[in-house]
């Protein structure tokens, strides 16, 4: 019987530690899906500041270019 509960044991063991790693594979999805959205938000972020500079430079290009004249 000593051995039937030994593997007993390492069932419950292994049933143990793959619901532990099942939760922690949930918990870095998340963090996954987390970091891709902002990863989104900083790109659109970027590309609305990048427009916006480049809006000054023409604006400060056209004041130049008037002021030269």
């Amino acid at each position: 019987m000593e051995t039937i509960d030994i593997l007993e044991n390492k069932i419950k063991e292994a049933l143990s530690k793959k619901a532990s790693l099942e939760a922690e594979r949930g918990i870095l999805m998340e963090e996954v899906t987390a970091l891709r959205e902002s990863i989104r938000r900083l790109e659109a972020e970027r590309r609305e500041v990048k427009s916006k500079l480049e809006q000054i430079i023409e604006k400060i290009e056209l004041y130049l270019s008037r002021s030269e004249a």
